[in-house]
């Protein structure tokens, strides 16, 4: 089976000041290409268009123009289409299902809302080659971290985040995104992840869209899997799934309050981290999401040929 996965991010993981995001797509499909060619079954994966015609190929974005041959194509919807600058994620879905033949979903509830009997839930993962505890890196050190792209609106951001700004927050993404000192630029997956084995707090906020559907974003994972302690915001579906490895927070005065307990008994995170590391080692990792993948991806191919 040779499959193609189409990503619209090709370089963005770098840490030159290019005013461009790092992307977790690519993340994501590069882990996926990975994994898949590890395989004993006999799975080829390219990232990117192959000069050997593909059997499947599996677009991370609806925006790129399918190619012109004879795979399956497929769209997996990872990405959040919010309004008002776009149409909504379920309205994306029914404006290109026809241009698919199947689609895979990153939560159980945006797939229960399209409606789609048929498609595959696969939730994010972490690469648990590049995501594992790592000693402490000092320079990577710090109070409380947060790494990601500043998408949110600003009253969000200060309730999840800028409300730590005193505590010894430090903040790594794109530079252009937040606009304000505290960003310490961009920073690779795996200095991502000494980042999170190195800092005493984690925190984690998710994309309006993510909580409403169900989705668990890829920083939860990437911060349990490198051993790290997180604080987050809540949803029902993530406390169901990771209530043991993360505390959770309303934000503002609340978040202060338990940064500044764990910050001062530091010990009480080693529970939620031994906790964390292991459910994404039973459970989370894209080797497991592969499994998932390759299985269904055989059924789709015996069925449709």
């Amino acid at each position: 089976m040779i499959i193609n996965i189409i990503s619209p991010s090709d370089n963005s993981l770098n840490t030159t000041n290019d005013g461009k995001n790092v992307e977790g797509d690519e993340i994501v499909a590069r882990a996926w290409v990975k994994e898949l060619n590890k395989r004993d079954e006999k799975i080829t994966a390219f990232l990117g268009h192959s000069k050997i015609p593909p059997d499947v190929t599996i677009y991370f974005s609806p925006l790129p123009e399918t190619k012109e041959d004879k795979s399956i194509k497929v769209l997996y919807l990872q990405n959040v289409f919010p309004k008002p600058n776009w149409p909504g994620t379920v309205e994306m879905f029914h404006i290109f299902k026809n241009q698919y033949d199947n689609f895979i979903f990153p939560s159980q509830g945006l797939k229960d809302k399209t409606k789609d009997k048929d498609s595959l839930v696969l939730q994010f993962a972490a690469d648990h080659e590049i995501y594992k505890p790592n000693p402490i890196t000092y320079d990577l050190a710090h109070n409380l971290c947060f790494v990601g792209n500043n998408f949110r609106s600003p009253d969000v951001t200060e309730q999840f985040l800028m409300c730590t700004s005193e505590m010894g927050l430090a903040l790594y993404g794109n530079p252009a995104s937040w606009n304000n000192f505290l960003c310490r630029g961009k920073i690779t997956p795996e200095d991502e992840s000494k980042l999170y084995s190195s800092s005493k707090i984690c925190l984690n906020l998710h994309l309006k869209e993510h909580l409403e559907n169900g989705t668990f974003n890829l920083r939860i994972f990437n911060i349990l899997a490198s051993g790290g302690f997180v604080i987050s915001d809540h949803s029902e579906k993530l406390e169901k799934e990771f209530g043991d490895c993360i505390v959770f927070t309303t934000g503002h005065q609340d978040l202060k309050d338990k940064c500044n307990f764990y910050l001062d008994n530091p010990n009480e995170t080693i529970p939620y981290r031994q906790a964390g590391l292991k459910k994404i080692n039973d459970s989370h990792t894209f080797r497991h999401r592969m499994d998932n993948l390759s299985e269904w991806l055989k059924l789709l191919l015996e069925t449709t040929t």
